[in-house]
């Protein structure tokens, strides 16, 4: 990670969480996981944005706000469990990636459950 993209305590890192259909569950789970990784990692205790429940394709107002702050310089990392997050859509959801990176802000995607060894996987429940 570059000095551009290190968080600070004026660019913290984020989490972004979405889940359809509602599942407070599994998202509770991953909030837990990617808090974690995201110490491990050096990135610092993140902040949690949260469209729980919405369809990709109604308005996903805690990621447009996510994506308002890393334009604006106030996120310098996003940690998510995969870019499903963002949209089923592949094209969209790496669209959604790049536009991240090119407000200067590191997409962290969890490893897979074998590259984390040894940790309680969100996925495996």
């Amino acid at each position: 990670m570059n000095a551009r993209t290190r968080p600070t305590a004026s660019r913290p890192t984020a989490i972004y969480l979405r889940c359809h259909p509602h599942d407070a569950g599994l998202l509770l789970d991953f909030w837990g996981v990617l808090s974690r990784y995201a110490l491990d990692a050096g990135l610092g205790e993140a902040t949690v944005f949260m469209d729980n429940g919405r369809d990709p394709h109604d308005p996903l107002t805690a990621l447009d706000s996510l994506l308002a702050a890393a334009a604006a310089g106030h996120v310098s990392a996003v940690v998510i469990p995969g870019p499903f997050v963002f949209s089923p859509d592949d094209e969209k959801a790496r669209a959604t990636a790049l536009r991240f990176e090119a407000a200067g802000c590191a997409v962290h995607e969890l490893p897979a459950p074998r590259a984390r060894s040894g940790r309680t996987s969100a996925h495996s429940r």
